[in-house]
């Protein structure tokens, strides 16, 4: 059997159980049956348990690590199913089951609880998202006892006095995300415009706007285009002519062998009204419409 992988496949490996061990080729990434390793057996990062009605869960650590192992913890993170609830608990290195195990991943939870709820009381922008994460974090717990049976477990009154706060106050909450939303938007469509301006203006700093339709630019002997493309203003003159046919016509152009280059592009397609299909690009007829005065011909 094969045991040597690259480190993305080595998270999926041991997140399906596929085989008993591997390894990366230098030894810093590796799985022995339930438990993955960074850097050495000193450091597990995961492990995969199932308790007496045998549901799986994963337990992952808490303990703080390095830029490298850090990688490694997202990869192992990512690769285990969403069906299998993780557990972020300081004790795991021989397998939860004892109560004095329990008893400290429980306060370990407790603790991160707690410094949430601090923080929240002396954030002044991040509240909300701290006491949302102590939720979490408590619901986290609550998981836990129910999956291995735990009993005894404390309670909160400052966080059941929270949950309550935030359910009466959810719809204030929706009102503010909604007016943030706008906000937002208001600001986007504001920058564009901005970006437009200076796009059409000729700003050689201005040359690819998203989220807009295409539109150009002549700036000396070339076409620009708002996603970044260029070509020369005389294959632009060339294409002009074909386009007028195309709409006197009322029928379709569609590129079978005889291309039509702009520059390095090729025209795919120009619909009965003037639309013009290259790549990526599709160009009303307005538009072109607008720089047609621009585009003389180069021998006047």
């Amino acid at each position: 059997m094969r045991y040597v992988y690259t480190n993305h496949e080595i998270p999926h490996l041991w997140a399906h159980q596929s085989q008993e061990k591997a390894r990366n080729s230098t030894g810093t990434l590796f799985f022995e049956g339930a438990v993955i390793f960074s850097y050495g057996a000193h450091f597990p990062i995961a492990r995969h348990v199932i308790n007496l009605r045998g549901e799986k869960a994963v337990l992952f650590t808490t303990a703080q690590y390095s830029v490298t192992t850090s990688a490694h913890c997202a990869a192992v993170a990512r690769a285990v199913p969403p069906a299998v609830p993780i557990f972020r608990v300081p004790q795991f290195g021989n397998g939860v089951g004892g109560q004095g195990d329990h008893a400290e991943n429980v306060a370990s939870y407790v603790d991160r609880i707690s410094d949430l709820l601090r923080k929240a009381k002396r954030a002044r922008v991040n509240r909300d998202w701290l006491e949302r994460e102590a939720l979490m974090l408590r619901n986290e717990l609550r998981r836990y006892e129910a999956f291995f049976d735990v009993p005894n477990l404390p309670e909160n009154g400052e966080l059941d006095a929270l949950q309550s706060w935030i359910e009466a106050h959810e719809e204030e909450e929706r009102h503010r995300r909604e007016e943030r939303a706008r906000i937002a938007e208001e600001t986007r469509r504001r920058e564009q415009a901005e970006q437009i301006q200076r796009f059409l203006s000729g700003d050689a700093w201005s040359n690819y706007i998203s989220g807009v339709a295409p539109m150009l630019r002549v700036v000396g002997d070339e076409v620009q285009t708002s996603l970044g493309a260029r070509f020369p203003r005389i294959h632009a003159m060339r294409a002009l002519e074909l386009v007028h046919r195309v709409r006197a016509s009322g029928r379709e152009y569609v590129q079978n062998g005889n291309a039509v280059r702009l520059g390095p592009f090729v025209i795919d397609r120009i619909e009965s009204n003037g639309t013009v299909h290259a790549g990526c690009h599709v160009v009303s007829w307005e538009e072109i419409e607008r720089i047609s005065p621009l585009l003389v011909d180069l021998k006047e």
